[in-house]
């Protein structure tokens, strides 16, 4: 039997990857907060390890994050903001966790709401929103435009396919954004970039291994051999074996439909 979609973050070796992923832009906090109608409550669904919940926690008076890994939440925890005495780890799925009579300013979805079922979970969601709830979706870890862009799109149109049997498609995301946007009436559509982050090809390689396409797991036999094309790649584009780039992320709000 096949695992579900999205149980590789459940294995510690994505888990233990998952802190080589960038930051989120500042920009993209700021925006959070300015489009949160009040600051009391937040939800952050598929939160991960809480890199919207940890940087956001002192600015609500209650932050609930949301997670079906119990490794990821772990993680969450054991870094910095993650043991604020505001802030609720909760394991289970965004549709169906248990949520009382909880009800929220402000919910994100942050590289999670693809893995989820927007019938039952836009519902929920409005059933338990506070009066001008916000829903926000953040996409986007990865660098803007870096030098290598070219090669690293011949990479991927390699590695993809074999890992997947489905090509690369640089436009799938679109697709998956249609999917649930039908659910919002949006108010907004941001690409955001950060100040130049600089990381070492090492843990540059090893923040692909956080993604569920390049899972340990699912490279297997093939794990040495992808980390030493990607390295063949990059190194002629770092300076003392560190890249530098701007991560762009993209912020989508907008309120849920009712009705």
């Amino acid at each position: 039997m096949s695992k579900r979609a999205g149980a590789s973050f459940e294995e510690a070796d994505v888990v233990e990857n998952y802190p080589y992923r960038p930051p989120y832009p500042d920009a993209v906090f700021e925006k959070l907060l300015d489009i949160a109608p009040e600051r009391s409550t937040l939800l952050d669904i598929g939160c991960g390890p809480g890199k919207i919940s940890r940087p956001l926690v002192r600015y609500f008076e209650k932050v609930t994050a949301v997670d079906p890994s119990r490794q990821m939440l772990t993680l969450g925890q054991s870094l910095a903001g993650g043991d604020a005495p505001n802030l609720h780890w909760i394991e289970g799925f965004a549709e169906d966790f248990p949520i009382g009579d909880e009800r929220f300013d402000l919910t994100v979805a942050a590289a999670s709401v693809h893995w989820m079922d927007h019938a039952r979970l836009f519902p929920r969601l409005a059933a338990h929103a506070n009066p001008g709830h916000r829903f926000a979706v953040v996409s986007g870890d990865t660098p803007f435009e870096p030098p290598w862009e070219t090669d690293w799109r011949a990479f991927l149109t390699k590695w993809v396919p074999a890992l997947t049997g489905r090509p690369f498609d640089p436009d799938r995301q679109a697709d998956e954004w249609a999917r649930y946007q039908a659910y919002l009436d949006l108010e907004g559509d941001a690409f955001l970039l950060s100040a130049p982050f600089q990381q070492s090809v090492a843990d540059f390689i090893r923040c692909q291994h956080s993604r569920d396409t390049f899972a340990p797991s699912k490279l297997g036999s093939r794990n040495a051999v992808f980390d030493a094309e990607l390295r063949e790649i990059l190194i002629p584009y770092a300076s003392d074996g560190t890249l530098t780039f701007a991560v762009h992320t993209r912020v989508v709000w907008g309120i849920i439909k009712t009705g």
